[in-house]
């Protein structure tokens, strides 16, 4: 479920585990030594300190043992609830496993700059966190509301017995901006903000959780509710069991997380226009965005998904496929010059990407726009064998699905 505490350096290998990018260890050059400067704050998955490094100060990011509700699989179906199970989700969708896959990605794909500097995870050493502990006294179960669990404690190192290290992102050190104090934000830097978006799925990154307080330097630097290819969500290869009805009901997720990107997106913008400094340079200037926007900004905004003469013709689109990234050759191209020095070749990424339009009748377009902020709709459901299911096919199909696992020799699922 967690890594287990390194006996070794060869411990510390790139997370995490599952298909896709991955996210190196810190180089401290030495033994682990860091000094804990200052508490900056929280957020629903982790705490965020100044710290220094030989003579370097960075921020910090420690993820708290959270619970599986908050993050992308388990939801509430008990029958997730085992380590097996909850392992596979996790791999691809625990907060910090979902920041150390986009910073992967952006690292071997050769695009850090679309975001905050990423330097490498720790998992914290007992000396270190009995160092912090003594300075801030953590608390690391649960998240930033409700802490009565020990859900550190809830699966012990398979190796160690002990529940599991701190694990933590080392970030560049930079400045952010109080939601209830917003900066006059350029008209110049919401653009960049929007075109880095897009390129940022057409890395295959997307659900970013874009608010104004995740930008740091002004760049994007939260990624613990992204989602990146190959996830269980947007890529039926992972498991040759799925039904027709499992494709369809993942591609609307896929879809419906890859708009809200934008959603939030305008969400911000709407937010700034409370600032009257702001309003005239922004809301007039802003890019063209899909449909499906905050009413209050509809009158200022040029919609995409036109023709709109006539209701019927109405249609719903998403800038980028995220699935369409190629993310084995890249994948491949990252394991043969890891641990080399040597350039990473560089993807081109499209300025004007091929449009995703979502296969559905104008009546469901409309109904589709009307739900934008509600865009969580598939649980998700772990079999025996390991394979991830849309939990909305869970009664159905499964004498498809019997004749399938006995034609590939698997057990029955029960």
């Amino acid at each position: 479920m967690y890594p287990d505490w390194p006996e070794t350096a060869a411990d510390l290998v790139p997370q995490p585990l599952c298909p896709g990018p991955k996210l190196a260890a810190f180089d401290f050059q030495g033994p682990q030594d860091i000094e804990f400067l200052e508490y900056l704050g929280e957020g629903l998955h982790s705490h965020v300190l100044r710290v220094k490094i030989k003579g370097q100060e960075y921020a910090l990011k420690l993820f708290r043992f959270g619970y599986d509700e908050s993050w992308i699989g388990p939801g509430q179906y008990n029958a997730n609830g085992t380590r097996a199970k909850l392992t596979v989700l996790a791999q691809y969708s625990e907060p910090f496993n979902a920041e150390c896959r986009a910073f992967g990605r952006l690292q071997e794909a050769g695009y850090s700059e679309l975001a905050i500097p990423c330097y490498g995870y720790i998992l914290l050493d007992e000396e270190n966190e009995r160092r912090l502990q003594d300075k801030f006294n953590l608390e690391f179960n649960g998240d930033n509301e409700i802490s009565e669990d020990d859900l550190r404690g809830r699966f012990l190192g398979e190796r160690s017995g002990k529940p599991p290290p701190v694990r933590c992102i080392v970030k560049a050190l930079g400045s952010t901006h109080a939601r209830n104090d917003p900066v006059n934000f350029s008209v110049p830097m919401m653009r960049r903000l929007f075109r880095e978006t897009v390129q940022l799925q057409q890395l295959g990154i997307f659900c970013h959780d874009t608010r104004i307080e995740n930008l740091i330097n002004d760049k994007l630097a939260d990624f613990s509710t992204a989602i990146t290819v190959p996830h269980f969500m947007t890529t039926p290869e992972l498991n040759p069991l799925l039904t027709a009805k499992d494709i369809e009901d993942m591609e609307l997720e896929t879809f419906m997380r890859t708009m809200s990107d934008y959603w939030a997106y305008i969400e911000m913008l709407f937010f700034m226009d409370r600032n009257p400094a702001q309003r005239s340079k922004l809301l007039d200037k802003i890019p063209v965005l899909p449909g499906g926007l905050n009413p209050h900004l509809a009158k200022r905004l040029v919609l995409r998904d036109t023709p709109r003469r006539k209701l019927g013709h109405q249609r719903v689109f998403a800038m980028v496929d995220p699935r369409r990234y190629d993310w084995k050759a890249t994948s491949a191209a990252a394991a043969e010059t890891r641990g080399v020095r040597k350039r990473r070749p560089r993807k081109t990424l499209s300025a004007k990407p091929e449009l995703w339009y979502l296969n559905c009748t104008p009546e469901e377009a409309i109904k589709f726009n009307n739900r934008r902020d509600d865009y969580h709709t598939t649980g998700w459901r772990v079999d025996d064998a390991g394979f991830v299911f849309p939990a909305s096919t869970e009664l159905g199909h499964q004498e498809f699905e019997d004749e399938t696992r006995r034609k590939q020799g698997l057990p029955l699922r029960r």
